[in-house]
């Protein structure tokens, strides 16, 4: 058995062996590097981008070159990070004779800007007004004489945490920073990085509490502060420091509080590049922390292998500089860093001249990101902060805003998709609401960022040809989902606007019980003949004659103030305020027309959040009477198809229409989207011919309706989702349909969908659950107003978790949670429960939406939650979540605004053999670490290649060996 063992593990060696020889043969074929920048004082700059710094290497244009990168937080732990490593001692030294090797240390040299970066290189013939390329080819971590990688995160105060009372309520001390120079809350971790199976996990070595030190020239430093400090540590745990840091002259004040018992988060590695960018013209020396248009400090963890940046030129040569490697980040990067490493990178550098710009490079002047399936376009507090604080840069730190950077994320993915693809406003517009993600990128950078990820299969237009054989395969399933009840539409099925305790139940049912429920769209009536002709169900409840409506009441008050169509509610048996109903989502179906065929409707409304910016002439978002121009609207609906094609489903815009000036049954003018329900009397337009239903029922306009039947056809992925969904409150007895609230609701996230389950508390008995508002698809931000809404039919188990029965997180939710196989996602709004918040005129909330609070009540709910869960510390926790949690925008259009986060679970499966996977085992081939500071190298590096290409062969005869 012990020979079968050993021969298995040698075969297992060999075979990794063999995959890593013939990457490496594979990169050996195709790269070629034509120079090298190695770590050394001279080769760095540090915590500045400047106009006025020499060169260190000038290549041509296409050259491929190897750049060693340092992180800025190696001195958190001298031994782990710096020690033996003749480049990084060059950088970092310190000492009380010899002062500092790289002693300008910030854009004034007075440490406001924190980077090692390493170079500034020219590559030649670029010119301002051109666009430097670079393509990242390889990123290998920079490993220590003993073959191990580390890196650290740092809690810092200027962290998004900081800005938060911690959970004991007590506000984030930072020493002198925050006037308290005897409390300091800033929590270093320290990560050892591994691989297991290929794949690389960062896992927490320790933690440790900042100390107050001393440096080598006297300087008290009590915070984190000057970039470059280094930390005389103690002996800890089984570490017992060299005397390197001590023997420089740091010092500090008493011993250090350690944590070495960290609970062993498994954070999946990433490792990109945090700051390269362009010298920027319009100063001579810019601190490398905010962001700015020729790239710098953008903290985007899709920076990576594979990624293609591109960076306005704005000076000769463009001197570019890279640094702040990270090892992994989720996006928001919240507690202040990501996992800082050192790295080296492979860079290829390529000038584009304006002579050969696209369309979209024409407009560019932003950092923009590309991979093969997604363009990454970014947006900041301020597109330029140089130029909106030209007088004084450093202003920006005080005007950090993700409602900004959201704004300037929108416009600038807007007119990129504009100019990239020749769409039309309204074209993008839709587009960028149904398949376009907006999510945090960095809170923490002064220039806050938001960026978008588009992908770029929804561009690739569908044709006539593809339609029709979509149509023809398009199997949709209408019928045959079947359970322990079933709710079919009706008038007397359905509440239109609102959630209601008051409303006696349509159904009762035991705990566990499986429920189809349909749902219908309340935009159907954007196109009566698409959407509800000949549906018994959605006629009767979208009637509206003179005589009457088929469901009368709508809204909170009866006066439309709230717009879903919500089937229910549901009696749950047993069901008591404090308990939890966990509902699983087991199918959604599309509801199809009486043709076969399934439709559903965008609408960029006045409540969308590009109503919020002007548009691309300049001229604000009009919208009929609603923004006193009543000659005025700018309203768009998109009507969209959906199909199948081979078992993936799409959704095609069919045309677009103008919203025009209607008058209702009863008499009411309707000159903008308002009321829930209206009917649009089309006209004959493209190859469509209109029934006469709508118009009989006694809708009529005014002049003809403006159409777009040449509308581009996008090829949006379908993800069936439900919008609305939640229990009622209790505090009211009436609450519009549209903001969300603790109990659920409008919740508007694309993942509460087939195989997702939402927790959601109770708060009345029975829970009263409604459900509607059904999505076909929809980006994380839902932008314009609606996502494609559309009608679907949904199979639900209802659960209940009694409150004597909670575990882990469930006694502290006060929100609703969602859960899927691989995460758990958290929501956050900008009133955690705005009903309380807002008791007397709960449509205050409507005037106060705001994505900072929101974020912040995201990131408050995460740190409680996990902390429940999981039974971390609070410390814990903000490096769990800073380092693999991600924050994006839900939703900004249903007056409290959403962040969500998405918190992976298999970081949470606490790593338990840290003493069993040698870091010299790590398959990242990383690259040797230099004796000697050295100058700008040509060489090419091959030596890993020989070296792994003889172990494979000793690995062969080993086995030859042990099997004879």
């Amino acid at each position: 058995m012990k020979l079968f063992v050993a021969s298995t593990r040698l075969i297992a060696l060999f075979t990794t062996s063999f995959h890593l020889v013939n990457q490496i043969r594979g990169q050996e074929a195709t790269t070629t590097v034509d120079a090298t920048l190695k770590l050394s004082a001279t080769n760095v700059h540090w915590g500045y981008f400047s106009k006025t710094l020499e060169p260190v290497l000038t290549v041509p244009s296409g050259s491929i070159v190897t750049v060693e990168m340092a992180t800025h937080h190696a001195c958190d732990d001298w031994d782990k990070m710096i020690k033996g490593d003749a480049g990084m001692e060059d950088i970092y030294h310190w000492s009380t004779e010899n002062g500092q090797h790289e002693d300008y240390r910030g854009a004034s040299g007075g440490g406001d800007g924190v980077h090692i970066l390493t170079g500034p290189i020219f590559v030649e013939d670029a010119e301002p007004g051109d666009i430097i390329k670079v393509e990242i080819l390889n990123l290998k971590p920079r490993l220590t004489p003993e073959g191990k990688a580390y890196g650290s995160n740092a809690a810092a105060w200027w962290g998004f945490q900081a800005r938060l009372n911690k959970t004991d309520g007590e506000p984030f001390y930072s020493g002198s920073f925050s006037s308290t120079p005897d409390k300091n809350d800033e929590v270093i971790t320290i990560y050892e990085i591994f691989d297991e199976n290929g794949q690389g996990y960062a896992v927490p070595a320790y933690q440790f509490e900042w100390p107050v030190i001393t440096d080598p020239q006297g300087t008290l430093r009590d915070f984190i502060a000057y970039p470059g400090t280094c930390v005389p540590h103690d002996e800890h745990g089984s570490t017992v420091p060299s005397s390197d840091v001590a023997d420089m002259g740091w010092t500090k004040n008493d011993t250090i509080m350690y944590y070495d018992d960290v609970f062993r988060a498994h954070i999946p590695i990433n490792y990109h590049v945090g700051t390269m960018g362009l010298a920027p013209e319009s100063h001579d020396f810019v601190d490398s922390i905010p962001p700015m248009p020729s790239g710098g400090n953008l903290d985007n963890k899709r920076i990576g292998i594979g990624t293609t940046m591109y960076y306005p030129v704005e000076v000769a040569g463009g001197l570019i500089s890279m640094g702040d490697a990270h090892a992994a980040q989720g996006d928001s990067e919240l507690d202040g860093t990501a996992i800082e490493t050192s790295v080296t990178g492979e860079f290829k550098l390529t000038v584009i001249k304006q002579a050969d710009f696209t369309e979209a490079q024409k407009i560019l002047d932003f950092p923009l990101g590309e991979t093969e399936e997604e363009f990454i376009v970014h947006g900041f507090t301020e597109t330029d902060y140089l130029e909106t604080y030209a007088n004084n840069p450093g202003d920006i730190y005080g005007a950090s805003s993700i409602d900004k950077a959201m704004k300037n994320a929108y416009t600038q993915t807007r007119k990129f998709i504009m100019a990239e693809y020749g769409l039309t406003e309204a074209e993008a517009t839709t587009i960028i609401t149904t398949g376009v993600d907006f999510s945090m990128t960095q809170l923490v950078d002064g220039n806050w960022g938001v960026h978008s990820v588009i992908p770029k299969s929804i561009f690739v237009e569908v044709t006539d040809d593809e339609i029709i054989l979509a149509e023809s395969r398009s199997g949709r399933r209408t019928s045959g989902i079947t359970g322990d009840a079933y709710l079919a539409l009706s008038p007397e099925t359905v509440h239109w606007g609102y959630f209601s305790k008051t409303l006696e139940p349509i159904l009762t049912v035991q705990s566990g019980a499986e429920v189809v429920v349909e749902m219908a769209t309340h935009h159907a009536c954007d196109d009566w003949d698409k959407m509800i002709k000949g549906d018994a169900g959605m006629e009767s409840i979208f009637r509206w004659t003179a005589d009457g409506k088929g469901e009368e009441y709508r809204g909170a008050t009866g006066g439309g103030d709230g717009v879903h169509i919500l089937t229910g509610p549901i009696f749950v048996e047993n069901a008591e305020p404090g308990d939890v109903l966990k509902v699983e989502i087991l199918d959604l179906v599309p509801r199809v027309n009486s043709e076969g065929k399934a439709y559903g409707s965008n609408a960029a409304a006045w409540w969308g959040f590009q109503a919020r910016v002007n548009k691309v002439n300049g001229d604000p978002f009009f919208s009929g009477s609603f923004s006193s121009t009543p000659d005025k609207n700018d309203e768009v609906i998109t009507i969209y198809e959906i199909f199948d094609e081979n078992g993936q489903g799409f959704a095609v815009p069919a045309y677009q229409f103008e919203w025009p000036v209607i008058t209702d049954p009863q008499g009411t003018l309707r000159d903008f989207i308002a009321y829930p329900g209206t009917c649009v009397p089309h006209d004959e337009h493209g190859s469509t011919i209109p029934s006469s239903d709508v118009t009989d029922m006694g809708w009529t306009k005014n002049g003809t309706v403006t159409y777009y039947d040449d509308v581009f056809r996008a090829r949006i992925p379908i993800n069936y989702h439900v919008g609305t969904m939640g229990l009622a409150p209790e505090s009211h007895d009436f609450v519009d349909s549209i903001p969300p609230m603790p109990s659920g609701g409008n919740l508007d996230n694309q993942r509460i969908g087939i195989g997702t389950t939402m927790y959601y508390p109770v708060e009345v008995a029975g829970g009263l659950i409604s459900m509607g508002d059904a999505h076909a698809a929809q980006g994380d931000s839902e932008l314009d107003g609606t996502a494609i809404e559309t009608s679907v039919t949904g199979k639900f188990r209802l659960t209940l978790i009694k409150k004597d029965e909670f575990t882990g997180a469930m006694a502290t939710l006060d929100f609703p949670l969602g859960e899927t196989e691989d995460a758990w996602i958290v929501h956050g709004f900008t009133e955690t429960d705005y009903l309380a918040t807002f008791r007397d005129n709960p449509g205050d909330i409507y005037g106060a939406s705001n994505i900072d609070k929101a974020m912040k009540n995201a990131y408050t709910q995460t740190r409680k939650f996990v902390m429940a869960e999981y039974g971390l510390t609070e410390a814990e926790a903000t490096t769990v979540i800073t380092t693999g949690v991600d924050f994006s925008i839900t939703q900004l259009v249903d007056g409290n605004w959403g962040v969500h986060s998405v918190i992976p679970k298999t970081i949470f499966y606490e790593k338990l053999f840290l003493d069993t996977t040698p870091a010299e085992e790590n398959l990242n081939t990383p690259v040797s670490v230099p004796t000697e500071p050295a100058l700008p190298s040509a060489d090419v590096v091959s030596s890993a290649f020989f070296a792994t290409e003889s172990l494979a062969a000793l690995f062969v005869a080993l086995i030859f060996f042990v099997v004879i």
